[in-house]
């Protein structure tokens, strides 16, 4: 489900940026909304939700760490996320000015 959200978003996008004459403009207001980020966030937290709970059900100890693994990693990119997004759009702000 996270994929399928993130696959409609940047299919949104793209649309926007076919139909506009301003296509870059509303590309990076778009990818640089709270929204976005937000999705980006929520996604995130479900996929390591989902990799959390596979690890509990997991039967064999390597399927739990491999799944453990996951999970972690995802929290880890989770709370990188916001401030690597923020930044980007900072760059790319101070680029186009």
């Amino acid at each position: 489900m996270p994929a399928l959200a993130m696959l409609l978003l940047l299919l949104t996008a793209a649309a926007a940026v076919s139909m506009a004459p301003d296509g870059t403009a509303r590309l990076h207001a778009l990818f640089c909304s709270n929204h976005f980020v937000m999705m980006c966030v929520l996604s995130q937290i479900n996929l390591a939700c989902l990799f959390a709970r596979k690890a509990a059900r997991a039967r064999t100890l390597a399927a739990r760490r491999w799944y453990a693994v996951g999970a972690a990693a995802c929290f880890v990119e989770l709370a990188l996320k916001p401030y690597r997004i923020r930044l980007l759009c900072h760059a790319a702000v101070e680029d186009g000015a």
